[in-house]
């Protein structure tokens, strides 16, 4: 997304760092909930100085690593010593009963002339999309709200992927000049594709109604972005800023987005396999093929094959919603596939799942087509690979070795009636037909 900051040594830093750096600030502070606060307000320390600083050159991982504990705990002191000094006013106050209503009163009053502002900006930020083209506000809340990564919408209204990007950006655009007009002072004119993170935000100096107006942007603009992909046959590992780890079987792509109140992936292609950090605030939801997993915290498998998916659990629980509005609960052991008629299939009972065996370098296939083995094959193999239609349903039970895939394939005429030659057409192809009777 062209918004997104550049992964600087500092940022990646912190997102390494985000599990130890969120229980360092809560030893500090003794509040685990101020702690994911202020961790977030160093990484926007971090980002304004990334964007202040452009021309930094980059800094050596131990070093960035004790720049980022530095900014934290200095946020981390300024949070105890703001704390103290409400502390000592309040002790220090008339302790007569007029003294306490008194201030319970400004408390209030404070609380609700926070709750005032903070309704008043998103009135502010309604508007402004109400305002917008039915396509681009359309675009904006899926890509925001829903978390639908750019392919698929510019897939969804036949655009391209820039004309995506134009319309996210001119929409936030439009919510960033709303917001300065409820502050009351002028949006900056932008000279390039990327503005100063403080002024896109608009939290500097703002005084009254500062929080009421960072509560309402958080809303639209997440904190954490990302496109993970990989090659055919290679796998890749990744770790988010909350520890949820990532891991991505060959040719397989996926978005992730964190927002304030949610995290957001988008399974394009591929499979991968989450173990996800729990998160009570901030639920992690899954969509691929217009299908939805909602978990709180567990560890599972969702790939996409041929127009279905597939999601097979480990460990803990999910909900999966067809987009169809059909919902089924998982457990540890149980797996779902839906395919494109929206129609739910589940494992035999007592039949055992494999949850991503690819992890250890293992395919397991049950009762599945050979056209599907071949295509899933295809993700490992440097060369091309076909099956012909008449032997593209011959039923395949076995386990395959991947690293071994090719000479299960010179050996598959044993198993099954099939032949496997190259395409004189296409020298590097291999091609799977079924085998004429002698």
């Amino acid at each position: 997304m062209s918004a997104q900051l550049s992964p600087t040594p500092l940022l990646r830093a912190f997102q390494d760092s985000y599990q130890d750096l969120v229980r360092f600030i809560a030893r500090r502070t003794g509040s685990t909930h101020d702690a994911r606060e202020l961790a977030h307000d160093t990484w926007l320390r971090l980002a304004e100085r990334t964007e202040s600083e452009p021309g930094d050159r980059p800094s050596p991982e131990p070093a960035a690593r004790a720049y980022v504990y530095t900014v934290a705990e200095n946020i981390a002191i300024d949070h105890l010593r703001h704390r103290q000094r409400g502390m000592e006013r309040f002790a220090s106050a008339p302790q007569d009963a007029d003294a306490e209503v008194g201030a319970a009163h400004d408390h209030s009053t404070h609380d609700i002339a926070e709750r005032l502002s903070h309704r008043q900006a998103l009135d502010a930020v309604d508007a402004a999309l109400r305002q917008l083209p039915q396509r681009s506000r359309d675009i904006f809340l899926a890509d925001r709200l829903e978390g639908t990564g750019h392919a698929e919408l510019a897939e969804r209204y036949g655009v391209s992927i820039k004309t995506v990007e134009r319309e996210v950006m001119r929409a936030l655009d439009s919510v960033e000049a709303a917001l300065h007009r409820w502050r009351g002072d002028t949006a900056p004119v932008r000279t390039g594709r990327r503005r100063a993170l403080s002024a896109l935000l608009g939290v500097v100096g703002m005084g009254v109604g500062s929080t009421a107006l960072w509560q309402a942007w958080r809303q639209w603009i997440p904190s954490y972005q990302s496109t993970l992909a990989t090659a055919v046959g290679r796998l890749r590992t990744q770790t988010l800023p909350d520890g949820t780890r990532l891991s991505l079987d060959a040719a397989s792509r996926t978005e992730v987005a964190y927002y304030a109140t949610r995290r957001a992936v988008q399974l394009l292609a591929g499979s991968v396999f989450f173990d996800v950090a729990r998160d009570e605030t901030r639920p992690f939801v899954v969509t691929a093929l217009g299908h939805e997993i909602t978990v709180l915290g567990t560890r599972f498998e969702a790939a996409l094959q041929d127009g279905n998916l597939r999601v097979a659990v480990e460990s803990g629980q999910v909900r999966v919603r067809s987009s169809s509005g059909e919902e089924r609960v998982l457990g540890a052991g149980d797996s779902v596939r839906i395919d494109a008629s929206q129609q739910f299939t589940t494992a035999h009972p007592g039949e055992a799942v494999a949850v991503a065996p690819w992890r250890e370098g293992w395919l397991d296939f049950h009762h599945v087509p050979l056209g599907e083995v071949v295509s899933r094959l295809a993700r490992y193999s440097p060369r091309p690979l076909r099956v012909e239609p008449d032997a593209a349903s011959l039923p395949v039970f076995g386990r395959v070795h991947i690293a071994q895939a090719g000479t299960w394939l010179r050996l598959l005429p044993g198993s099954l009636p099939v032949q496997v030659s190259e395409d004189l057409g296409s020298p590097h192809a291999i091609v799977i037909a079924r085998r004429s009777p002698s």
